[in-house]
């Protein structure tokens, strides 16, 4: 009896070790490729084009400041990468912004890392992100996708592009 406890014990943790392992390395090998792969919204010059490609996002309240800059220097955005993420999705409130087709989009509710926000922190911030959507995507949003907050609501820039979005050519 004992010999089939530490056997089940030892196997259990096995398990345990490996899925950690597994998540570390994918964790890693995603913010990798991410980080490269994402461009930096900091060009100065009034009308210059800014491509997006491969964001995890970040910051709601950064994203708000780059976007206001951007839009405040009339530049254009084109969100052209394999992935937009999280507040990366708030570019689509860019004055003069398309999409790919081909790029996923990944939506989830507003949330800070080590403690929980308030009732009023949540809908504050859900507001904050849902406005830089167009009309038909905030109604889903508010209604779907900002109460996900460990996993994430996905469209492709083709259903973008249906309910308005700008395709990039």
């Amino acid at each position: 009896m004992y010999t089939k406890k530490c056997e089940r014990a030892f196997f259990a943790r096995r398990i345990w070790c490996a899925a950690k392992a597994i998540c570390l390395i994918t964790l890693f090998g995603f913010l990798a490729t991410s980080g490269a792969d994402a461009a930096r919204p900091n060009p100065k010059e009034p009308g210059a084009v800014i491509v997006i490609g491969n964001d995890i996002g970040g910051s709601v309240r950064t994203k708000f400041n780059q976007i206001q800059r951007i839009n405040r220097l009339g530049q254009r955005v084109e969100i052209r990468g394999g992935r937009c993420l999280s507040s990366c999705t708030m570019y689509l409130g860019a004055h003069n912004v398309c999409v790919s087709p081909r790029t996923i989009f990944g939506f989830h509710g507003p949330y800070r890392l080590g403690s929980k926000l308030s009732h009023a922190e949540f809908d504050q911030w859900s507001r904050v992100i849902a406005q830089h959507y167009p009309q038909s995507l905030q109604r889903w949003y508010m209604k779907e996708a900002r109460h996900q907050t460990f996993t994430m609501s996905r469209l492709s820039g083709r259903e973008l592009i249906r309910l308005g979005v700008q395709k990039c050519e």
